[in-house]
C-alpha cells in the first residue's frame, strides 16, 4: 500500500477523509495548529457623538 496517506507531522496512516484532506491527524492538528487570533476590540465609545467629537461633548457635573 505505497498509496496510503500519511501525517506529514508523525507519518502514521491516515483514514479519516477530513484528516487525508487536511495532511495531519487529529493529534497533530491539535498539536501544531496555530490559535485563533482574538478578535478586535470596539472602543467604548463612538468617535462620534451627535456630529462632534467624543472630545467636544460636555460632560457636565457627572465627571
Amino acid at each position: 500500500m505505497a498509496d496510503t496517506p500519511r501525517c506529514t507531522v508523525c507519518g502514521r496512516t491516515l483514514r479519516d477523509p477530513a484528516s487525508r484532506a487536511r495532511g495531519t491527524g487529529p493529534v497533530c492538528n491539535r498539536k501544531t495548529r496555530t490559535p485563533h487570533s482574538p478578535a478586535p476590540r470596539r472602543p467604548a465609545l463612538p468617535p462620534y457623538v451627535g456630529g462632534r467629537p467624543v472630545t467636544d461633548v460636555p460632560a457636565g457635573h457627572y465627571l
